[in-house]
């Protein structure tokens, strides 16, 4: 059609609005893109990895070694290996976990390098990352040297904690490797344990695991430790990692894209709006209202087509980085990417969908004006509304009204600039409550809540008197409504000086009690008095336990019992322990150990997480910022462009340049302000319900808070914005001229 030869010129008068517009497109396709391929390409590469190297669908100990291994492979059709490991100190604060390498049950992906021979090791490759080794250099065990030959991953170690209870690893400080079945048995150390995976159909796998351990029992075969890989936080952080980027490919995109209709509504509605006359002529020269429709919608259609390709595009760019990043936290191989082309698809088509539809309802209101109507040229609408009919103005300076009245009389573009504000805060602020909580988190828990330094963990029930230390028990359990909800059990001793508490209340809780953390208090939906119906995992034999008061700790899925009331509730001997808490390293050989753990390692680990926090921090800011400018500059725009008669009107009658850019300019400051103030709460709510979804998998809690500093540097960068916005919007009334009051009086 002819009439859409003008799309070019009127699109170039109003460009920076869809230029907005654009880049707001581009955004909310690229982290739609980004997050949605990071996702799939991270599920697929977990999902190949657990079935090609076999990953473990249970581990366990023994307290003695299975002389049938062969039979019960046939009798549960499964894959049993017998494995060790045994914790070598590299230094003081640096350890490394030297497995036997495998061949049936969670078998060494390697990475990059060659497979093992004598003389060879592979190690994880964070963990040589992070001490700046490469393939070809020597580690020393033992008085032996062995060579890197590659780096890799091993199933049940996609995210090497070195303990479950720990929340974050630290590559610095801990990492795992793998040397041959002949190289370990030459340094004859170790524990042993069995990993099995069941083969055929595995819809039933918990009832395949509980006649596995039925069967043990049975046997007389005491089992001294058990641990589902559901149970294992070493492949669940992953989970719950995947779980919070599902969420994210969804509700940021779509919060932006809303935005976007939003804009695009405001700006063609001014459009129409200026351009009712042109409508009008086109009507009386014979023009349909299909063929007019068909116009104004492909203004929609142009830049959301090119926002969706272009912003497409750069997700795909960005999926090869991100996937890097994420590798670089998680051991896992990377084989080949996918691009999924019905989210590629997806992406370019949701902008173009939303945008037309929403442009279609402004379009079809403007178009129901009698030709005539429009012919006339529809002028602005100035009558005073409810609310300005109701406020009391006549008491306020002039400057004061003008910018109350704007407001009031611009409904949609004030709620579209609140809206981009809210948006840019929760934005920028999600950075520094991630850190605040995290901060709070590293306090609670070991500052306050922890006062040992040293566990220690025994391979067996220990009993008596220890020399030095405080005795611990340590069992897990499941809730016996739900196997799959597991727990650890603590027996502390009722004058425990290592563990310390408080309720909600902010009283401390007396260990003498039955405490459980908060995080599973959550889980099961526990308040004090309640009874919890729970499974002793190792022995399968049910037990109640009612709870005297919840913990305010963030920190575990975890029940604290006195030491004696547990022994009795297990029927074990009085004075049995199977760990030691200590605040000084103490001499235990090491075959007598399950786990060792320092809390200087949980602090090192969270000082090592925190540093690239900030990276993190400072591109989220960053990406505010251009949300904020954006949106701030447009809605700015839109002032002017609808107050250009009285911008030339006030020069007409003296005003200098200053009173017109503080009369026009600054009518938004109330609602950036209000966006900015409505913005924090909305945060915290959202990061609550983040925090709360992703955590599921997780044996903690993270608390949802934000230093006030934080929220005074984030209202200045806001603010700053908006002045940048101003000050790039002053050239726009410098040209307006005194001659468009005069032309409009004409007309």
């Amino acid at each position: 059609m002819i009439i859409n030869k003008k799309i070019k010129r009127t699109m170039l008068e109003s460009k920076s609005q869809y230029l907005g517009s654009l880049l707001l497109i581009i955004f909310s396709c690229l982290l739609f893109t980004m997050f949605n391929l990071v996702s799939i390409n991270l599920s697929g590469l977990l999902s190949s990895f657990e079935k090609d190297y076999k990953q473990e669908d249970a581990a366990f100990m023994t307290s003695k070694k299975l002389d049938n291994p062969d039979f019960l492979e046939a009798k549960f059709n499964m894959n049993l290996e017998e494995t060790k490991s045994f914790d070598y100190s590299i230094s003081e604060n640096k350890t490394l976990r030297i497995f036997r390498e495998n061949t049936k049950v969670n078998i060494p992906a390697i990475i990059e390098g060659k497979n093992l021979s004598n003389g060879g090791i592979l190690i994880d490759p964070s963990y040589a990352k992070a001490n700046k080794l490469n393939i070809g250099d020597s580690i020393k065990l033992y008085n032996q040297n062995f060579t890197i030959s590659g780096f890799m991953s091993i199933p049940n170690y996609i995210y090497p904690l070195k303990s479950e209870s720990d929340i974050i690893n630290d590559p610095s400080s801990f990492g795992i490797a793998v040397i041959n079945k002949n190289d370990f048995n030459n340094i004859n150390r170790g524990n042993s344990f069995y990993a099995v995976r069941f083969n055929g159909d595995r819809s039933n796998l918990g009832k395949k695991i509980s006649e596995l351990k039925g069967y043990l029992r049975s046997k007389n075969i005491i089992i001294l430790s058990w641990m589902n890989v559901t149970d294992n936080p070493r492949v669940t952080y992953m989970t719950a990692k995947l779980s919070g980027i599902d969420k994210m490919s969804s509700s940021m995109p779509m919060s932006i894209l809303v935005l976007t209709c939003i804009l695009t509504g405001i700006v063609m509605l001014r459009m129409l709006k200026r351009e009712a006359a042109v409508i009008g002529t086109l009507y009386a020269l014979g023009y349909k209202k299909r063929e007019i429709m068909k116009h104004y919608l492909l203004y929609p259609l142009a830049v959301s087509l090119l926002g969706g390709i272009l912003g497409t595009m750069l997700g795909v760019i960005t999926l090869k980085p991100m996937i890097s990043y994420y590798v670089s936290y998680f051991n896992i191989p990377v084989s080949s990417l996918s691009f999924n082309i019905n989210y590629l698809i997806m992406s370019i088509l949701l902008p173009v969908v939303f945008l037309i539809i929403c442009s279609y309802f402004v379009v079809n209101k403007s178009l129901k004006a009698s030709p005539v109507e429009l012919m006339r040229g529809r002028r602005e609408n100035n009558k005073v509304g409810f609310i300005e009919k109701n406020i009391k103005l006549d008491k306020l300076d002039f400057n004061t009204k003008f910018q109350i009245r704007e407001l009031l009389r611009s409904i949609p573009r004030s709620v579209f600039l609140m809206l981009g504000v809210i948006m840019a805060t929760m934005l920028l602020l999600m950075g520094f409550s991630a850190k605040s909580s995290l901060d709070y988190l590293m306090k609670d828990s070991f500052s306050e809540a922890f006062k040992y330094n040293y566990q220690y963990v025994f391979n067996s029930v220990q009993n008596g008197k220890p020399e030095k230390g405080e005795a611990f028990s340590e069992i897990p359990f499941a809730l016996k409504s739900d196997a799959n909800l597991t727990f650890t059990v603590y027996g502390v001793s009722s004058d425990s000086k290592y563990i310390s508490f408080k309720n909600k209340a902010g009283n401390v809780l007396k260990s003498d009690k039955i405490i459980i953390t908060k995080p599973l208090a959550d889980k099961l939906n526990i308040n004090p008095s309640d009874t919890i119906k729970a499974v002793n995992r190792l022995d399968s034999k049910e037990y109640n336990i009612t709870v005297d008061d919840i913990a305010e700790t963030y920190v575990g899925s975890y029940i604290y019992i006195p030491l004696d009331k547990l022994n009795a509730m297990l029927k074990f001997p009085p004075y049995s322990y199977t760990g030691l808490w200590s605040t000084e390293r103490l001499s235990i050989p090491e075959s007598k150990l399950l786990a060792f753990v320092t809390v200087d390692e949980m602090r090192n680990a969270f000082n090592t997480i925190t540093k690239p926090l900030q990276a993190v921090i400072g591109g989220i800011a960053f990406m505010s910022f251009i949300i904020g400018l954006i949106v701030i500059y447009i809605v700015t725009a839109l002032t002017i462009e609808e107050n250009k008669e009285n911008i030339s009107l006030m020069k007409v009658l003296g005003y200098r340049n200053k009173e017109v850019y503080s009369l026009i300019l600054n009518s938004s400051s109330f609602i950036v302000i209000l966006g900015y103030i409505l913005g924090v709460p909305l945060l915290l709510a959202s990061m609550h319900a983040l925090f709360k979804s992703i955590t599921k998998d997780m044996n903690v809690s993270f608390p949802v808070t934000i230093n006030y500093i934080y929220v005074i540097v984030g209202f200045i960068i806001i603010y700053l914005t908006y002045e940048l916005s101003k000050l790039l919007s002053r050239k726009k009334i410098n040209k307006i001229s005194m001659s468009e009051a005069l032309k409009s009086r004409i007309e």
